[in-house]
């Protein structure tokens, strides 16, 4: 077994001055990005900013015989993302949605929306059943107390963009 370098053979290749260093693949991506696709190269653009919310804000999915609950991330006048928990069920066909804030003092009912994205996050725990996914949706045909109680929302119940 040789122990030395091949050009330098006298010098071990510890110590050798040469770069030995591994850089990393230009395309790597950390375990979120790879495990998701990058969810701003959709076709259509966004209009409106994002904003994060101040307070523990909630948003309830509504399918024909249940309700799913997941946590706002962030929202715009256009749509909304939030990120809820699954298990291995089934996956569901949901026709409407509510944001609520976890005090109970804001709520905005059967909201209609389409999905506009469904991607599932890292777990960590390589034996649980639980699957975090992050919920994109585009709201569709507010009426205009919806409009206006998100526009009040946008204005008193968020922070920077997102």
């Amino acid at each position: 077994m040789e122990t030395g370098n091949r050009d330098y053979p006298n010098v071990s290749g510890r110590r050798s001055g040469h770069n030995r260093r591994v850089f990393a693949d230009h395309d790597y991506r950390s375990i979120e990005k790879r495990v998701t696709v990058d969810r701003r190269k959709g076709l259509q653009k966004r209009t409106d900013k994002r904003y994060r919310v101040k307070d523990l804000t909630f948003v309830k999915l509504r399918s024909e015989s249940e309700i799913e609950i997941g946590q706002l991330l962030d929202i715009s006048k256009e749509g909304l993302a939030f990120r809820y928990f699954i298990d291995n069920k089934q996956s569901r066909k949901y026709h409407d949605l509510g944001l609520f804030l976890s005090g109970g003092g804001f709520s905005i009912d059967r909201i209609p929306f389409k999905s506009v994205s469904n991607i599932e996050l890292a777990n960590n725990s390589q034996f649980s059943t639980i699957i975090l996914k992050r919920y994109g949706v585009q709201f569709e045909k507010l009426t205009p107390d919806q409009t206006n109680r998100l526009d009040h929302f946008l204005l008193n119940y968020t922070l920077g963009e997102a």
